[in-house]
């Protein structure tokens, strides 16, 4: 990162100083010409996007693997509360910075209350309506209905699938917190940060169930150590074997932007089932290019250097089962904590003696500290190369070449001009006319590679927006046929809840088969279904690139054609422009492309929505049920001994309930199809298309360009020509300057092995 950021840095100077020339030109009187109104909008975009883009590398593993030990480790103090719950879904953003600051975004009331509600559909501990399906968390009499429901509940209810029960902990957690956040959630989202002193009240929202599921977003501002710098966002995020499925899809949100992943594996487990579910869907999501194994060491629990490379070996034979080669380091992170935090002198960070006997303790193990000391600084330097190389050489490469362009480009109009100076009124009227007949040959060729890229952008997104319809079709698409198979063939044993039915009645019963429904749902939606929608939006994206790579070939040797043939026409004139290499245009990489438009896929964590017209509809049936029961009797007709009300109403309600789910989650992917199609796949089609046609016309700005400014230049009388070959003088010692900084940004980045 040290070696892209002193490059960015002086490429940045660069730009401000072609966008200082630039500006000089656009100064000089009756000059408005085209290509440096254009080259000022590209030096606007270079400048935002080598200022602007983030590299982000995501922390994943187990619950207590250790990734907040190893974030705390990576900024050198205990910044991220370690070992907090699983039941939030907060992933915790680390950016490097020179103050402490804590940004914490807060769920709206509206969020919030749309959450709760969820969670209370078929939620009751009595037979009669919570709150009648509105509740409001800032109404009294809701919370208090509220916890004396919640009271009532048992363990049976509290417990799902052997871990608690995430919808009633959501409820819990919200009423517990709600006196202590109100004063920060409001109708609008809000944020509120904690900045110096004040910092480490962020630990309190992120360490307290009860506070941090009031929260959005949390972004922490570090000092962070040299070399980091400030384009870097490290995630801690939650562990991939929480129980709640919505949490899984949070992570995978978030993974699809990173571009780099560190998975963490405890030493005390080594790689557990949980870890091989989550590399084999990471692996199904096309993300394994860029990861990086760390085997958090507990130097307590291994005797010896040989017992922890016998765990190291194992984890890298098991790994290699799934992504081949891993790059698979081993360190304890909490030593590596410990001893920051030891050298360091912070007042709010002061290690316990409990900590600091700990920490001796180990040091008295040479051999152990010396085996981790030396995979820390291996792992720092390969963490610190991969961000480099991989994702900024693209970024690099991309805007020397533009920049480069601009300077070349901005140089011909200079030679051309003052060349003209220099002739007699006769010489310049011959001029002009063979460089207008020239310049409406090559607007003919900016025409055509125009139109056939316009075509292309047409087909593309007629043809891609067709993929899109086929993929999501709920009928015979690919993953609606995949949903509803699921939905419809899932094995609920309602006999396994005749116990429930006697101990519990009717509706806790049921609000227990639809949270067994519902957290199945979910689940296969994010291990099956997100990752198969990732690849398909990976190979739409291949797809828009290759097409565009058969279209620049072509046409980029049509640009040189017309490039030659503009210097052939200059030499005729006697006017001397040097000729350069031509690079061979390359279709634009999707990558930058979406960062530039700040394009990404829509969300995938989203609940589905269901409506408690499941709860009425079953209180119905069992009531339909009981009275066709009592009626019997009352008849005297024999009452079989079949399945009794509450069961049969179960039974039918199962079936109701599966059916509200395929209704819901079908309008949710219709939704997320309109908005895949046309706020994504379009959009960075279009995107592409236009800086394709950005870099194919590049080179021939100057020749493109109508002349009526130059002729005003040469003509204008006002303007002493002596001066205006003064500033032209000026600009090209400039640009000279320019050039040749570029060179050596070129030198340095090829030194590092960036380009």
């Amino acid at each position: 990162v040290g070696s892209y950021n002193t490059i960015k840095n002086k490429l940045l100077d660069v730009n401000r100083d072609i966008r200082s020339i630039i500006q000089t030109a656009l100064s000089i009187d009756g000059l408005t010409s085209h290509p440096f109104k254009v080259w000022q909008s590209t030096t606007d975009r270079i400048e935002r996007q080598l200022s602007e883009e983030t590299i982000r590398v995501a922390l994943v593993g187990s619950i207590k693997s250790g990734k907040s030990t190893l974030t705390n480790a990576l900024f050198g103090s205990d910044f991220v509360k370690r070992g907090a719950g699983v039941v939030t879904s907060i992933i915790t953003k680390l950016r490097p910075g020179h103050d402490l600051r804590a940004k914490l975004e807060f769920k709206t009331w509206d969020e919030i209350n749309a959450e709760i509600n969820q969670a209370l559909i078929l939620f009751s501990s009595t037979e009669s309506d919570t709150v009648g399906g509105d509740f409001d968390i800032n109404r009294e009499e809701h919370r208090l209905r509220l916890q004396q429901d919640l009271a009532k509940l048992n363990t049976e209810q509290l417990i799902s699938d052997d871990a608690r029960d995430p919808n009633s902990v959501l409820l819990i957690e919200y009423l517990k917190g709600y006196d202590r956040v109100k004063g920060f959630v409001t109708f609008e989202p809000a944020t509120h940060v904690f900045e110096s002193d004040d910092f480490y009240k962020q630990k309190d929202f992120v360490g307290d169930e009860s506070l941090a599921v009031f929260l959005k977003d949390i972004c922490l501002t570090l000092k962070a150590p040299e070399g980091f710098g400030e384009n870097l966002e490290i995630a801690d995020c939650q562990g991939s074997d929480s129980p709640n499925p919505l949490h899984l899809a949070m992570i995978q949100d978030y993974l699809v932007q990173t571009h780099l992943i560190v998975y963490v594996v405890s030493s005390r487990t080594g790689l557990r089932q949980a870890d091989i579910k989550f590399l084999t869907l990471i692996k199904k999501m096309g993300l394994t290019k860029n990861i990086l194994f760390v085997v958090n060491t507990d130097f307590s629990e291994h005797e010896t250097i040989a017992d922890l490379e016998r765990v190291l070996n194992r984890v890298k034979e098991e790994v290699d089962m799934i992504l081949s080669s891993p790059h698979v380091f081993a360190f304890s992170a909490l030593f590596n904590l410990f001893k920051s935090i030891d050298s360091e002198d912070i007042a709010e960070q002061i290690l316990s003696r409990k900590d600091r006997l700990r920490l001796e303790h180990w040091r008295e193990d040479t051999e152990m500290v010396a085996f981790s000391d030396r995979q820390t600084e291996s792992f720092l330097q390969t963490l610190i190369y991969r961000i480099s190389k991989d994702r900024f050489a693209l970024l690099l490469e991309s805007n020397l070449e533009r920049m480069s362009n601009i300077v070349s480009g901005t140089q011909d109009w200079i030679q051309v001009s003052q060349d003209l100076l220099l002739k007699d009124v006769g010489e310049v009227k011959k001029a002009f006319a063979e460089m207008d007949r020239r310049r409406k040959a090559s607007a003919q060729v900016t025409a055509v590679v125009k139109d056939t890229l316009d075509g292309t952008t047409r087909k593309l997104k007629r043809d891609m927006g067709a993929d899109v319809d086929r993929f999501f079709d709920i009928q015979y698409g690919e993953i609606g046929q995949q949903i509803i198979h699921f939905i419809e063939s899932y094995d609920l044993s309602l006999a396994e809840f005749e116990k429930d039915l006697k101990a519990s009645g009717f509706l806790p019963t049921l609000y227990r088969v639809f949270q067994a429904l519902q957290q199945a749902a979910n689940r296969f939606i994010a291990e099956s279904i997100n990752p198969r929608l990732v690849e398909f939006v990976r190979q739409e994206e291949k797809r828009a690139e290759d097409m565009f790579e058969q279209v620049s070939g072509p046409y980029s040797l049509m640009i040189q054609d017309t490039v030659d043939q503009h210097q052939s026409t200059m030499e005729k004139l006697g006017i001397n422009i040097p000729k350069r290499p031509f690079k061979t245009i390359r279709a634009p990489e999707v990558a930058l492309v979406k960062t530039d438009s700040q394009l990404s896929i829509p969300q995938l964590a989203s609940a589905m929505r269901y409506t408690a017209r499941i709860k009425t509809e079953a209180i119905l049936r069992l009531g339909f049920y009981n009275t066709l029961k009592t009626a019997k009797k009352l008849l005297k007709k024999p009452v079989t001994d079949g399945p009794d009300s509450a069961i049969r109403s179960l039974q039918d309600s199962v079936r109701r309930i599966k059916e509200q789910m395929q209704e819901s989650i079908t309008a949710h992917f219709l939704d997320y199809k309109e908005n895949l199609k046309y706020q994504y796949v379009f959009k960075l089609v279009e995107a592409m298309s236009d800086r394709l046609y950005e870099a194919l016309t590049d080179r021939m700005m100057v020749i493109t360009s109508d002349l009526s400014d130059m002729k005003g230049l040469v003509k204008n009388k006002r303007l002493a020509k002596d001066h205006l070959a003064e500033q032209f003088s000026s600009m090209e010692m400039s640009l000279n300057a320019v050039m040749e900084k570029i060179r050596d940004a070129e030198s340095l980045a090829e030194n590092h092995n960036l380009l």
